[in-house]
């Protein structure tokens, strides 16, 4: 079923369980992120004015993204389709070209080469991947390849909804996807390799469930991984990983250390754990236990049943993006959700793979819970997206 002018009403909250579900796991993560962020950096010591610090920093975002989450499912996801008459008659004709979808893109692409630009991109262990605005001592910084993920799926499913859109095309459809996708692909690769693939698989994910054939997907899929490993296999400092990964307990290879504290911390914390706020590895032990291993942090101190239990939240929130993707009342309300839940649920896999040392390490935090502002930012407006699909029935 594709575009329909058929009037929609909103379904109140109350009325709309699988909409409570994603609110209340979404805010439910949240909260443990600003506790697990405190208890991870609480032994860090953090110099200059007060908004320096991490979990201070954090604890605001994360309530800027409880907003954006409270205030955006309410907004009509169909904006997104550009022209509309409000009122009881419901939508007009969209555009032809997704307007919006393709401004939003066209901003985060721009902001992504502005990381290069000195003075304007700001570098942290060797790789400039954000942006910083403001005076140099309240200066917020953010992430281009964040919003760069986060409207490239957007858009395609956006493009791929559009009435008559031959969805099976390889000139019309597949290899203009490919180029978009290449373009948002090399412009990340070279500071941020872990956001790179995870901005190409959601957007494969975007095309396969648009319906693009699968062969067409098969080769994009092998094009990606021959390109991915050459990139690999040319940087001595992801080979290092990738060994790392082989022998996490090697003394010699300076990669290991990051993956050896992180299997450390989670086999430390036994079944049970150490107890909030009582972890050890955490004391300057495992660097960026508070972002890219958050994860084993929380394992440390809540053990394997603690774990288990923030897996099983995780899994009840995707499978809830499911069923509001399946019970969607249109095309691009079926795609934004299945997008969209896939670039969560393969974040959250990816990000446990890499502390279970299972996966090289890849920058990844976990959504709604790693240190950060961007990310929470944008994990909070694609589940205000999905929120906001399953709030639209057809009356």
């Amino acid at each position: 079923m594709g575009w329909s002018s058929e009037s929609t009403g909103r379904v109140a909250m109350g009325a709309n369980p699988t909409g409570q579900a994603l609110m209340l796991g979404s805010l439910g993560l949240l909260g443990l992120g600003v506790v697990m962020v405190h208890s991870a950096t609480a032994s860090v010591v953090s110099y200059g004015n007060w908004y320096a610090r991490v979990d201070v920093r954090h604890t605001i975002f994360a309530l800027a993204a409880a907003l954006v989450l409270c205030a955006g499912w309410v907004v009509d996801y169909r904006w997104l389709l550009g022209k509309r008459r409000f009122g009881r008659i419901g939508l007009g004709e969209p555009d032809r070209f997704p307007v919006i979808p393709a401004c939003l893109l066209a901003a985060a692409l721009v902001c992504g080469v502005l990381v290069f630009v000195p003075g304007v991109g700001y570098a942290a262990g060797g790789r400039a991947r954000w942006i910083r605005l403001g005076p140099a001592r309240y200066a917020i910084g953010f992430q281009p390849s964040e919003l760069i993920k986060l409207s490239l799926v957007i858009f395609l499913a956006v493009w791929l909804s559009r009435p008559g859109t031959d969805r099976r095309s390889f000139h019309k459809t597949f290899l203009p996807a490919v180029a978009l996708i290449g373009v948002c692909a090399v412009l990340v690769v070279t500071q941020d390799f872990g956001a790179a693939v995870l901005i190409c698989i959601s957007a494969a994910a975007v095309l396969m469930l648009a319906g693009v054939r699968w062969y067409y997907l098969a080769s994009l899929g092998a094009a990606g991984l021959g390109g991915g490993s050459l990139f690999v296999f040319l940087s001595p400092f992801r080979m290092a990983r990738i060994m790392a990964l082989l022998d996490p307990w090697s003394t010699t290879n300076p990669s290991a250390y990051q993956p050896r504290q992180s299997l450390l911390s989670i086999l430390t914390g036994g079944y049970l754990g150490k107890g909030l706020g009582s972890g050890m590895i955490k004391q300057g032990f495992l660097p960026e236990g508070a972002t890219d291993f958050i994860f084993a942090t929380f394992a440390e101190e809540c053990g394997l049943a603690g774990a288990m239990l923030l897996l099983g939240v995780v899994l009840i929130w995707i499978w809830q993006a499911r069923k509001a993707a399946s019970g969607a009342a249109d095309q691009l309300g079926r795609l934004l959700c299945g997008s969209l839940g896939f670039m969560i649920a393969f974040q959250v896999l990816l990000h446990v793979a890499v502390d279970v040392v299972v996966a090289p390490p890849t920058g990844i935090g976990l959504p709604f819970v790693s240190a950060g502002g961007t990310g929470l930012l944008t994990s909070a407006a694609a589940a205000a997206l999905i929120i906001s699909v399953t709030a639209r029935r057809r009356t």
